[in-house]
């Protein structure tokens, strides 16, 4: 009896065995002849992605692996990645052109399936069809230009708690993470235009439950077993406190709709939250006791999640950034604030009055959004990742490659953005490229491009410029505890030479400013002629 279970497990192990290497066989074979790294048929490429994440700190976002792999084996326009099992295997875009002819394509379902167990599923930037039509139209007016115009009282308002904020700082001499102060900020004003009322982050710090969301996503994307385990006995009841108190305003905001017999304006929104409801208003008007399906509610719960939460991506990390490179660029710094004193006046009176008068002004700041788009540039907060339907294929160099729905089809800013072919001397600092028609609109990518670009890419650009006109003349900033490292990381910059591993952005989920960019502040000996109150 006991020969023959014997006899049957070895018989199970080899049918195994036999499945196993044949699957290994199948899906090798795939990559036999596509460009990329050395491939292993044992590894495929995952021993050498373990290799070169080796090189950096812990938890450094994928592009800056994909980057250093094309540098080291001089990869261009479009290679390949195989992950398989750990993960989806990847077709790296590095191409403008290319990467043009992907914008249409829907969403990775990964981006998703990473979001979805914290944040919720389809939230437009990972939603995709008929779902994401229904909310990138509802959203859409409240983040239009014209309608963002609109708004540079409330982010003049929001700005000048935060000046407050730094006058103290200054004083006291405290070493600050300037990406917490920058959170608050984007939160009150990004909460203001969701839901019309304040939110009172830089007065109450009402934050931490999304910042711990924000951690947890990055934890769910970890192997090590007690990591999910805390990240299980977590998530749920902090999920359930979010959503409870979005929850609540949106019952509350529509019951006062329907009471006042408001129909929301998609020409003149209060806000995104008013257009999220506008549909559900003139359903009831029709029929009375028209309430949300829990389908419904859970939709526009997980959407304003990932409003609150992608607005502490790009306008905070790009922030951080730009103090940063301005902080040890003093002839940048002048330019910068020359060009304040010349458009806006040359005391706080002046810019306050101009901004009232003339919120336009902010587009007049040529030299400043270039300054801001070079940071954007250097520091991208990530990649999109598309996926095409089956049998898909994409020509290059008259070449036709796979790019089918087993592919994650990642199209890789960073690389682009320091391609010397594009930038030349692409790790120094050059706000001078933007100006004028100096980059190509392909080039820069840093809000994505096209239909699915980042809704609320003017909004941003709009904030960033308001804080650095009613900041940058009055405060010196300076990073606390650079550690510049001996030799540099990566084949494409040699900046942790001079800023240590903060270059090195972290995942969370966007790339972030590793440690939280942890600066001093002080106030300016800035020309005379700008007035302090």
């Amino acid at each position: 009896m006991g020969s023959e279970l014997s006899i049957l497990l070895l018989a199970f192990l080899g049918a195994v065995a036999v499945y196993f290497t044949n699957q290994i066989y199948q899906h090798r074979r795939k990559f036999r002849d596509l460009p990329g790294p050395p491939h292993s048929f044992l590894w495929g490429h995952l021993r050498i992605l373990t290799q070169v994440a080796s090189k950096f700190p812990a938890n450094t976002h994928l592009q800056n692996y994909l980057t250093e792999i094309a540098h080291q084996y001089d990869l261009k326009g479009i290679w390949y990645m195989d992950l398989w099992p750990l993960t989806y295997c990847q077709v790296i875009i590095t191409d403008p052109d290319l990467m043009d002819e992907m914008i249409m394509m829907n969403q990775h379902q990964m981006f998703d399936d990473k979001l979805s167990p914290l944040i919720g599923s389809n939230v437009v930037a990972t939603a995709n069809g008929a779902v994401w039509k229904k909310l990138h139209n509802s959203m859409a007016p409240a983040f239009a230009l014209s309608h963002v115009r609109t708004q540079v009282g409330l982010l003049t308002d929001q700005t000048l708690l935060l000046r407050d904020t730094f006058k103290k700082l200054a004083k006291s001499g405290s070493v600050i993470s300037l990406e917490h102060e920058l959170s608050k900020l984007t939160f009150d004003i990004v909460g203001r235009i969701i839901f019309n009322f304040p939110l009172y982050a830089q007065t109450t710090g009402n934050l931490e439950d999304l910042q711990m969301i924000s951690k947890l996503v990055v934890e769910s994307m970890s192997v090590n077993p007690l990591v999910k385990l805390q990240l299980a006995l977590k998530k749920n009841a902090i999920r359930k406190r979010v959503d409870t108190s979005i929850a609540a305003k949106i019952k509350e905001r529509l019951i006062a709709l329907r009471d006042q017999n408001v129909v929301p304006s998609r020409k003149e929104p209060y806000s995104v939250l008013d257009l999220m409801l506008r549909d559900k208003i003139i359903e009831s008007q029709k029929s009375a006791g028209n309430e949300f399906s829990q389908e419904e509610m859970t939709l526009l719960v997980t959407n304003i999640k990932g409003l609150l939460l992608g607005a502490q991506g790009t306008t905070v990390d790009s922030l951080c950034f730009t103090y940063m490179m301005l902080a040890t660029h003093p002839e940048v710094l002048r330019k910068v604030r020359e060009e304040h004193d010349t458009i806006f006046g040359k005391d706080i009176d002046a810019t306050l009055q101009t901004l009232e008068e003339s919120p336009r002004k902010l587009e007049e700041l040529t030299y400043s959004a270039a300054v801001l788009k070079e940071a954007l540039r250097m520091f991208p907060i990530g990649f999109s990742m598309k996926q095409a339907k089956p049998g898909a294929t994409v020509t290059y160099q008259g070449r036709k490659y796979p790019i089918d729905e087993d592919l994650a089809i990642i199209l890789e800013y960073q690389h682009l953005h320091y391609n010397p072919a594009y930038y030349p001397d692409p790790d120094e600092y050059r706000p001078e490229r933007f100006l004028g028609d100096g980059v190509p609109r392909s080039w820069w990518r840093p809000f994505s491009r096209g239909p699915r670009s980042c809704v609320g890419q003017d909004l941003a650009m709009n904030i960033m410029l308001t804080v650095l006109l009613l900041t940058v003349r009055e405060f010196d900033f300076a990073c606390y505890g650079l550690k510049p490292n001996a030799g540099p990381r990566a084949l494409h910059t040699r900046l942790d030479t001079i800023y240590g591993d903060v270059i090195h952005q972290e995942s969370s989920p966007e790339a972030k400013p590793r440690g939280g960019m942890m600066m001093t502040i002080t106030e300016s000996k800035y020309v005379p002629g700008y007035v302090k109150v």
